[in-house]
C-alpha cells in the first residue's frame, strides 16, 4: 500500500509542477468521465453516467452519484478525454480492487465515492486520470448564494461520448440555499439550480463560472431533478461540502487501517 500511495504521490505533484512550469493545463471543461454499463441479461440495454476524479494526498477518488453507481457492475466501462485531448476508455474493473463492490455510499445523500487502487497492470491509466483529478481544496466548504452563475460538466442523452469524449457544459444558476428534499427513505440535503438537465448527467461536477480558466471551484454534483404535477423541473445537486466530508471521512478510515 506504502508503493501505492508514494506512486499517486509522485503522478500527482508531477501534474501540478508541469503546471507550474508553464505546461498547458486540463481544460476544466474536461475534467469529467462517463461510466458505460451494460444491464445483467439485457445485453442490448446500456445506462450512462458521469462521474469524476478528486485528489486526496496521494489518494484518487471516483465520485458519482449514488443511484448511478448501482448501474454499475465488472463490465462498465469509463470514457474519458485524457490531457493531451485524446477519446481512452478502460474497464472499470481494473481500476478498483478485485472481486469487491468498490462504492461507499454516503447514508444521506446520492453521493457514491470508489478509491482507485493501483496495480501493474493500471499504471498507465491511474496516470492519465490523476491528470484529470480535481484537488479535494476544490470543493466549496459552503454552498454559493443564490443566482451564482455555475457550469455543469457531464454527457446528457449520451451526447459527447460516440464520436469522440467532448464533454457538454450547461450554464445554470444556484436556485437555493442548501435544503432537504424527500426521497425514497425520507429526506436527502440538496441545493436546487437551474435548468433542469437531462439524463446521463447525473454524477457531473459543476463549477463556478466566475472562476479564470485556471481555476476550480466545486460547487456540487448534479443528481436529478425535482418536478410538480404540471410538469415544472429544476436540477438538484449534492452540495460540495458534503462530498468534501465524506471523502475526507474515507481517507481518515483507510489511513486507521
Amino acid at each position: 500500500m506504502k508503493f501505492h500511495l508514494s506512486f499517486l504521490l509522485c503522478v500527482l505533484v508531477s501534474v501540478t509542477q508541469s503546471h507550474a512550469d508553464g505546461g498547458d493545463p486540463v481544460d476544466r471543461l474536461d475534467r469529467v468521465a462517463c461510466i458505460e454499463s451494460r444491464l445483467a441479461g439485457q445485453p442490448k440495454v446500456g445506462k450512462l453516467c458521469s462521474a469524476f476524479f478528486i485528489s486526496a494526498g496521494p489518494r484518487l477518488y471516483l465520485v458519482t452519484a449514488g443511484h448511478a453507481s448501482a448501474d454499475t457492475n465488472g463490465d462498465s466501462r469509463l470514457r474519458y478525454r485524457d490531457a493531451k485531448g485524446e477519446s481512452q476508455w478502460v474497464a472499470l474493473k481494473i481500476l478498483v480492487p478485485p472481486s469487491a463492490n468498490p462504492w461507499k455510499r454516503d447514508p444521506t445523500s446520492d453521493l457514491a465515492v470508489a478509491e482507485l487502487q493501483l496495480r501493474e497492470e493500471n499504471k498507465a491509466y491511474l496516470s492519465q486520470l490523476a491528470a484529470l483529478a480535481i484537488p479535494m481544496e476544490s470543493l466549496c466548504t459552503d454552498t454559493p448564494p443564490r443566482t451564482t452563475a455555475i457550469v455543469t460538466i457531464g454527457f446528457p442523452l449520451g451526447l459527447g461520448v460516440r464520436d469522440g469524449v467532448s464533454p457538454i457544459a450547461v450554464v445554470g444558476h444556484v436556485s437555493s440555499r442548501d435544503t432537504l428534499a424527500d426521497n425514497r427513505w425520507g429526506q436527502e440535503p440538496i441545493v436546487l439550480c437551474d435548468p433542469a438537465l437531462a439524463e446521463g448527467t447525473s454524477g457531473g461536477p459543476a463549477f463556478l463560472l466566475s472562476d479564470p480558466l485556471d481555476a476550480i471551484t466545486v460547487v456540487g454534483m448534479y443528481i436529478g431533478v425535482v418536478r410538480d404535477s404540471s410538469g415544472a423541473k429544476l436540477s438538484k445537486m449534492v452540495p460540495a461540502h458534503l462530498i468534501r466530508e465524506f471523502i475526507a471521512d474515507l481517507t481518515v478510515n483507510s489511513d486507521g487501517k
